[in-house]
């Protein structure tokens, strides 16, 4: 069956980082691409009809089937639920921006209140330029687990894209400091040790080569940039429960401030229903 990747994109600024990233993905996994422009209504006119066909135009000539589309934003819209919808079908969302306008900031900064809690496939948002600049196909994968159900898929998809591009996967734990002045950390050794072999397993099973590491730090987010930058990692897998209120993605979650402060591509794993969630 073949796989359909929707690239949502706000500006052209981006593209030169992102557009390797996209083709490198839809060549491995022989997949199409869709490419979304959300168009505001104070937009020139045709400018996002410009850039999709650009875009487009230039997954075709490197030989992948890509179609495009706009869809306006009406009074009281918002990006995400658009976004949202029309990725509802899709097996990865891209999500590029440089993050500079309005439209990017949303997509960037909360993915969107609605996109968040409805759309099922991985989110992988690419905040363009790179720094420093990542290569199209990861080599090393950062992995952050935290043997939760989120974590789980997580591995699973690290697993999925390690395998495809023989990329090695570096698994992490962090335990976090209790927030309580001296009460120390909130998990055992033991624990610790058996969430990162549950990562570390799983990788593996799903045929990619895995390292872990544990690291204690008050910070979740700080400890995961700061575990990419010392690895050298080409692309971030965390898991994301995608709450549908205004928290999580949105407002200071671990995603929202790796994906900031690493300005890396980060793959958000396959929506896990808050059901399931122990």
């Amino acid at each position: 069956m073949e796989r359909t990747i929707l690239f949502a994109i706000d500006d052209d600024e981006m593209l030169a980082a992102a557009l390797p990233v996209v083709g490198a993905y839809a060549r491995r996994w022989d997949a199409g691409v869709r490419v979304l422009h959300v168009a505001r209504p104070d937009a020139p006119n045709g400018a996002g009809r410009r850039l999709v066909t650009a875009v487009v135009d230039t997954l075709r000539e490197e030989g992948i089937a890509a179609e495009g589309e706009i869809r306006p934003l009406g009074p009281g819209d918002d990006v995400g639920a658009v976004v949202a919808e029309a990725g509802a079908h899709a097996d990865l969302v891209v999500l590029g921006s440089h993050g500079r306008s309005e439209v990017g900031a949303l997509l960037l900064g909360s993915v969107g209140q609605s996109a968040a809690s409805r759309l099922e496939a991985p989110m992988l948002v690419l905040h363009a330029p790179f720094q420093p600049p990542a290569p199209a196909e990861p080599r090393t994968v950062l992995l952050a687990v935290d043997g939760s159900p989120t974590s789980d898929e997580a591995a699973a998809e690290a697993a999925r894209v390690a395998s495809g591009f023989g990329a090695e996967v570096r698994v992490l734990h962090v335990v976090p400091l209790a927030t309580v002045a001296a009460a120390g950390v909130t998990e055992t050794d033991q624990e610790a040790e058996g969430i990162l072999r549950r990562g570390v397993d799983a990788v593996e099973a799903g045929g990619a080569r895995a390292t872990g590491e544990i690291v204690t730090d008050p910070s979740v987010a700080g400890a995961i940039v700061a575990a990419a930058r010392r690895h050298g990692a080409d692309l971030v897998v965390l898991g994301s429960r995608r709450p549908s209120h205004l928290g999580g993605l949105v407002l200071g979650s671990v995603g929202h401030e790796v994906i900031h402060q690493l300005r890396r591509p980060v793959l958000l794993a396959r929506h896990v229903r808050q059901a399931a969630v122990r």
